[in-house]
């Protein structure tokens, strides 16, 4: 006997999705994003990130001015990183960077300055296609809602 699986009707569950993503990401992230953290700014690969196709971004909270250290997939382009911010506009990381307007962050355990900017007209979907992971871009695919291209202009 096969039990049927459960689903929200309608817009319901079309609504309640980017919170379920949320919480999945709070609760099995967060201790991923630690050791990444760490192995990242060492120089260290993570799989399935070489460690010059991953970045550790640091950003301050704008009310609380707690520092935060979020690792992500990324493309480099020259001294241009790009990033696909899942929640577009909406993530904490992305506000607090763009609220900062120049941001640190390491690549390759390197610690570099950079000027961010979110790139509106850029397709998110290129950009995982050009990065050629195929987890990181099914990780994006899972967790995202309103998903962005980010870049971060480093600086010399």
């Amino acid at each position: 006997m096969t039990l049927p699986v459960p689903r929200l009707p309608g817009s319901l569950g079309e609504e309640l999705k980017p919170r379920i993503q949320r919480g999945i990401q709070l609760v099995a992230g967060r201790s991923f994003n630690h050791a990444a953290v760490a192995t990242l700014r060492l120089g260290l690969p993570v799989p399935p990130y070489a460690p010059d196709r991953a970045l550790v971004l640091e950003t301050f909270g704008r009310r609380t001015g707690r520092r935060r250290l979020t690792p992500m997939g990324c493309l480099r382009e020259g001294d241009r990183l790009l990033v696909v911010c899942e929640h577009g506009r909406h993530a904490d990381w992305l506000r607090n960077a763009l609220a900062a307007a120049d941001v640190r962050l390491w690549l390759a355990g390197k610690p570099y300055r950079a000027r961010i900017e979110a790139l509106d007209g850029t397709d998110p979907e290129d950009l995982l296609q050009r990065m050629g992971n195929k987890v990181h871009a099914a990780t994006i695919h899972a967790m995202a809602h309103d998903p962005c291209v980010v870049a971060f202009d480093l600086k010399r």
